[in-house]
């Protein structure tokens, strides 16, 4: 019996052991069984930060923010396209309709030369008819001749006519033998963009010749007011000044303005952006518009494309002239005609020789067609310490040198800035509005 007893005790308490340890391992398994979906979930989250982008993800992004730049920017990459292929982009379908050959305009040259000569034998002619001893003194030569005065013709008086054609016709009238000699002359001297096409030389009246020609034009200064306003239209160089004259200009005067000015912007390429139309559409929009300042030219020195020719007009050729101060022309003839007075600054001496000798050639055109309507030409170079022998980025003051130009020796800093700011200013003189109550 008591051995019985014993081992019964003996298997209670394994029992007992046994029991725990199942309840242990149950309680270990159902911790376990909760715990492995949160490791799962961390490791997939850790492999998908992890794993690389596929190539068709990368493309996508790459294609949308190539899109985005390319409708921001396109204008700026079609004009560097045709500076560069001399393809135009703008008007390929019309320009290859409209295009005439090289044999075609050399043809177009010697039509016009010829029908040129029939028009100078035609004048002689007319100067081998007798005439009587009254002779206007210029006669109707051509379409552009100007008839100013009649005169009573005395013998062996000698008439001059320099026209349009570039000849030089010198006629003797003898009234006693009722002979006209005339003598026809190749005119050597160049073109004079600041001269009429038709001019009256009388050679025995030197007076009236220096008092015509020797009257001094002065320059009506730029008077403002509170209730004026100012344009500034030009490029990048341009986007860097007009703030500071904003600024000032309300500061001190209360004057509004309104600043156009558009990096990539010329008057070389008006598909691009055209500037004449721009100006004249805001003078006319708006009347309160007194003063146009004008900077541009960086982005001018180019071959362009012309409506009607095949070939890219070269740089500083006559054709690219021609057009070109046409595009100048018509800027200042918008101002003039609603009364707007025009302050051109002069394009900045440049750190690449090719573009600097781009800058002197264009601020010739500039300042000729400028001084043809008395209008206002500010010159850069001092300002800013450089000439277009000499480039620096810096300018000298009493203390130290100043830096003026950034890097690329084309744009300003904004001391370089704020300096050209100054010198618009200075040329601005302000008049106070009377007061019209009375007491």
């Amino acid at each position: 019996m008591m051995i019985s007893n014993k081992t019964l005790s003996k298997n209670h308490k394994k029992n007992k052991l046994n029991l725990k340890q199942q309840r242990y391992k149950e309680f270990n398994k159902n911790t376990i069984k909760k715990e492995p979906p949160k490791k799962k979930k961390t490791k997939r989250a850790h492999f998908i930060a992890n794993a690389p982008l596929s190539t068709r993800y990368i493309f996508v992004i790459f294609f949308v923010t190539a899109t985005t730049l390319i409708a921001i920017y396109y204008k700026s990459i079609l004009v560097y396209c045709e500076q560069a292929y001399h393809t135009d982009l703008f008007n390929s379908n019309t320009l290859a309709v409209e295009e005439l050959s090289i044999q075609e305009l050399e043809e177009s040259k010697k039509y016009e030369q010829d029908t040129q000569e029939d028009v100078n034998v035609q004048i002689l002619s007319s100067l081998a008819q007798p005439i009587d001893v009254a002779l206007p003194v210029t006669e109707k030569i051509t379409s552009n001749s100007v008839v100013t005065e009649t005169e009573e013709i005395k013998p062996n008086k000698k008439i001059e006519v320099v026209t349009g054609s570039e000849l030089q016709i010198t006629q003797r009238v003898n009234i006693e033998s009722g002979e006209i000699t005339s003598d026809l002359k190749p005119h050597s001297e160049p073109t004079n963009y600041n001269k009429s096409k038709t001019e009256l030389i009388l050679q025995d009246d030197p007076k009236k010749i220096q008092e015509d020609t020797e009257q001094p034009h002065e320059l009506l200064p730029i008077i403002l007011t509170s209730n004026d306003k100012v344009l500034f239209a030009g490029d990048s160089l341009m986007q860097g000044v007009a703030p500071y004259v904003k600024k000032m200009l309300f500061k001190q005067y209360k004057i509004e303005s309104l600043d156009l000015s558009k990096q990539s912007t010329g008057l070389a390429y008006p598909n691009a952006f055209n500037w004449p139309k721009t100006i004249n559409e805001n003078l006319i929009a708006d009347p309160s518009i007194k003063l146009l300042v004008i900077f541009i030219g960086a982005n001018d020195p180019w071959d362009f494309p012309i409506k009607g020719y095949a070939k890219y007009a070269k740089f500083k050729s006559a054709l690219w002239e021609e057009h070109y101060r046409l595009r100048i022309e018509s800027i200042l003839n918008s101002a003039i005609e609603h009364e707007v007075q025009v302050l051109w600054l002069a394009a900045p001496c440049m750190r690449k020789s090719k573009l600097n000798d781009g800058m002197v050639y264009l601020n010739n055109l500039y300042e000729s067609e400028i001084e043809k309507v008395q209008q206002h030409f500010l010159s850069t170079n001092e300002l800013l310490g450089c000439t277009y022998e000499k480039f620096s980025n810096f300018t000298k003051s009493d203390k130290a040198k100043i830096k003026v130009r950034v890097d690329d020796g084309i744009h300003f800093t904004p001391i370089g800035q704020k300096i050209l700011a100054k010198a618009i200013m200075e040329q601005i003189i302000y008049k106070e509005l009377e007061d019209t109550h009375s007491d």
